[in-house]
């Protein structure tokens, strides 16, 4: 049986390591695979160690005949964890190993792009070599990388398996906000909004993850919390907010429809179904509106959860049977 090696930020918490850990469990027919921790939460020294061990254990793999993997497949953000990924990419090649590249950060187009023509040059040349395909996670971000990366192959992110049930019943004016301690999460502003919300729906309240502290007893600030705690959450609250200044393909807003709770995105999120709410970006007035819109007439769960019928587990280990018997 066939062996591909997913290496990336699989122990640390976030949208990432959900799709690790999702193609890991689910791989293509014919195929197995395996998780290699290219980095780890906490300070600089635990992520120059995670990083130093995942070099060595590659290097270990690629030159043993009986561990090499068929694909090492490579998930990377921009900036630094672009940087880190691409020597990882280079022990890989040495060793003839294929490579799957696959872009997570809905920032990497703008970074790319500030980079001027050297870090252009630089990116395009470890997508132009024959044993590597590139991945994006949509259309969308492949029109938008396409002139300065050429073609690209798109896979949706996989919505990990979550058992839904029609009986579960939602609270009434409840929004929740799943996202990390980061400025671009935008829990400030979702604060603000919800603040605004109350003077229509007294009664509404805020469930917040990233936050361990709140000044308002309608907020529940519940740091970071475990995937059954989240799992319950998506189908308890009333909306999603994902008022974020970007995000590559954010999976809490398809796990969110895939069981039926709508959602309501800033407008520089692209990549999602046509069902989801869009509300411009740190415009508090416009995401009053779209929000009380939903409270006020939710859609049905069943359109919102049909939306996400391509990014299935089986639709999308199908797209990567493909991609990786194709080298």
């Amino acid at each position: 049986m066939r062996k591909v090696l997913h290496v990336g930020p699989c122990d640390t918490p976030g949208g990432m390591a959900t799709v690790m850990h999702t193609l890991a469990e689910f791989p293509p027919e014919g195929w197995e695979a395996e998780l290699l921790a290219s980095h780890a939460p906490g300070g600089l020294w635990a992520k120059w160690r995670a990083y130093r061990r995942a070099r060595r254990e590659l290097k270990r793999r690629c030159s043993d005949p009986t561990l090499r993997p068929d694909v090492v497949h490579v998930h990377t953000a921009a900036d630094w964890s672009w940087r880190r990924k691409v020597r990882l990419i280079r022990i890989a090649q040495l060793h003839a190993v294929p490579i799957t590249l696959h872009i997570h950060s809905g920032q990497f187009h703008d970074w790319l792009t500030k980079g001027g023509l050297q870090r252009q040059k630089q990116v395009c040349s470890v997508f132009a070599d024959e044993g590597v395909r590139g991945v994006v996670l949509s259309s969308a971000w492949h029109e938008r990388l396409l002139p300065a990366l050429g073609p690209l192959e798109v896979v949706h992110n996989p919505i990990p398996v979550h058992e839904s049930s029609s009986k579960d019943r939602r609270d009434e004016h409840h929004l929740l906000l799943l996202g990390r301690a980061d400025p671009v999460k935008g829990h400030a502003f979702a604060v603000n909004v919800a603040q605004r919300l109350r003077e229509i729906f007294p009664e509404l309240n805020l469930t917040m993850t990233g936050q361990t502290n709140s000044l308002h007893t309608w907020i529940n600030a519940r740091g970071w919390i475990s995937e059954e705690e989240k799992n319950a959450l998506l189908r308890k609250a009333s909306v999603l907010l994902v008022p974020s200044e970007f995000e590559g393909q954010p999976m809490v807003a398809l796990e969110a429809l895939s069981v039926g709770l709508s959602v309501c995105v800033s407008d520089r999120v692209i990549g999602l179904p046509d069902t989801v709410n869009t509300a411009t970006y740190g415009d508090i007035d416009a995401w009053v509106e779209a929000v009380s819109s939903i409270l006020n007439d939710a859609p049905p769960h069943e359109g919102l959860i049909a939306s996400v019928a391509p990014y299935r587990v089986e639709e999308v280990r199908k797209r990567w049977k493909f991609i990786y018997e194709s080298f």
